[in-house]
């Protein structure tokens, strides 16, 4: 079990853009966080994210569109 414990800590954390389901506009959310940001314009979040990961020390960027399907994914380094 130490080895799995170890592996998540390792793995980088991961934010999620998406639009939002009840206003327009978009939300970012960090991989097990409930609060997400919210933005105006899908560049908005989209460029959050990014910053987001930089300061964090790398993380991936995920953006997805209305159904929850995957667009692209890329990684973000410190």
């Amino acid at each position: 079990m130490g080895n799995a414990i170890r592996k998540a800590e390792q793995q980088p954390s991961a934010y999620v853009v998406y639009p939002t389901a009840l206003f327009d506009g978009w939300e970012v959310v960090r991989d097990n966080d409930e609060n997400p940001a919210f933005f105006d314009t899908r560049e908005n979040a989209t460029s959050y994210a990014q910053a987001r990961a930089v300061t964090e020390g790398g993380a991936a960027v995920k953006l997805e569109n209305w159904f929850g399907d995957t667009e692209r994914v890329w990684e973000v380094q410190p």
